[in-house]
């Protein structure tokens, strides 16, 4: 279990705290409705989350995943690739003075907000069977207590980052352009590529 604690704490920053419409929703109703808007954003994108998590668990523990662990393993990897690629991407103009433009939020309902944007999102969708895969396919041949501690280690990121973001409000925004943000998105680029070069390592 601790492998799996430590593997989803290795790459949940890569997309809790990267730029994107959740992120956008919290600090635009943030500004408006202060902190309570970050956590009923994070609120309404568990509630898609987590079902779906467990259904594409639920699907893996149907299915011997052993004959496919290396084309598994190499379908992660290119998806890690690509998802350091977006991260460093958005660090690389944010150092130069073009950060990445936020989506603006047209949501009034925070609640809604986190639902709507998580299950209409794709780069959201492909991560969790990309990049997390092989540990859903992990958490498929474990206890029910072994999902659920590793999926609360997750969503903590969550309900932290956007709860942050509501609160900063305005603030947030500037945030997001400074220099530091993008050394800070850069070694998540990093730290999601070490868990791709150690996850083919323990798979070939």
């Amino acid at each position: 279990m601790l492998s799996l604690i430590a593997s989803i704490i290795l790459i949940t920053p890569s997309g809790a705290f990267s730029p994107g419409p959740l992120t956008a929703s919290a600090i635009a109703l943030g500004a408006s409705k202060g902190w309570r808007a970050g956590l009923y954003v994070a609120v309404g994108h568990m509630l898609f989350e987590l079902p779906y998590v467990y259904v594409l668990t639920y699907l893996f523990s149907r299915v011997d995943v052993g004959p496919y662990k290396t084309y598994m393993a190499l379908a992660a990897a290119a998806f890690i690739i690509y998802f350091t690629y977006l991260l460093l991407r958005d660090a690389w103009g944010i150092a130069r003075g073009a950060p990445p433009t936020l989506p603006k939020s047209t949501f009034a309902s925070p609640l809604a907000a986190g639902f709507l944007l998580t299950a209409l999102n794709p780069y959201f969708l492909l991560w969790w069977l990309g990049v997390a895969g092989p540990i859903l396919a992990e958490l498929a041949t474990q206890p029910l207590y072994v999902f659920v501690t590793v999926y609360v280690v997750h969503v903590v990121f969550d309900y932290f980052w956007l709860g942050l973001m509501a609160t900063l409000g305005g603030a947030a925004a500037r945030l997001l352009k400074a220099k530091l943000y993008a050394v800070f998105l850069a070694v998540l680029a990093v730290m999601l590529l070490y868990f791709g070069v150690d996850l083919i390592r323990n798979t070939l």
